[in-house]
């Protein structure tokens, strides 16, 4: 299983932070990877809940089911999924008050059989759109 993990400093408030991770409606404004949602953006994540997600990563569309595993307010949220051909996902926020902003730590996981042998070439591109996702959140939210 591959893991990539991401650190920024935002100069906004943990509540100013989660209030934009958990507007799935904002999705299109940050995360790169996002490409809509099917079945329309769910209006509120609590623990247990479940959306599909239109992605693309290395040019390849796709789509992933995830469950919310964990929502603590201003602090985390992990989500759990499926996405193409049984690739398992994870994707993990966290969020931690730094100095006058927050600092977020994205974790991002996928793994599975389907992507065995381009996992290094896909782990390359994670890093890549999860860094661009950050610096668009941090445009956002300056």
């Amino acid at each position: 299983m591959a893991v990539i993990t991401k650190e920024a400093e935002l100069k906004a408030s943990p509540e100013q932070v989660w209030a934009k991770l958990t507007d799935l409606d904002s999705y299109g404004d940050w995360l790169s990877i996002h490409t809509g949602f099917p079945d329309g953006a769910p209006q509120e994540l609590t623990e247990g809940s479940t959306f599909r997600q239109g992605i693309q990563i290395m040019g390849m569309p796709g789509e992933a089911s995830w469950t919310v595993k964990e929502i603590e307010p201003n602090s985390s949220l992990v989500l759990e999924g499926m996405g193409p051909m049984g690739v398992t996902l994870r994707n993990a926020y966290k969020l931690e008050a730094a100095g006058d902003g927050t600092k977020i730590t994205c974790e991002t996981e996928f793994g599975g059989a389907a992507v065995a042998a381009m996992e290094a070439p896909l782990a390359t591109a994670s890093e890549q759109a999860l860094t661009t996702s950050l610096e668009k959140l941090r445009g956002l939210l300056a």
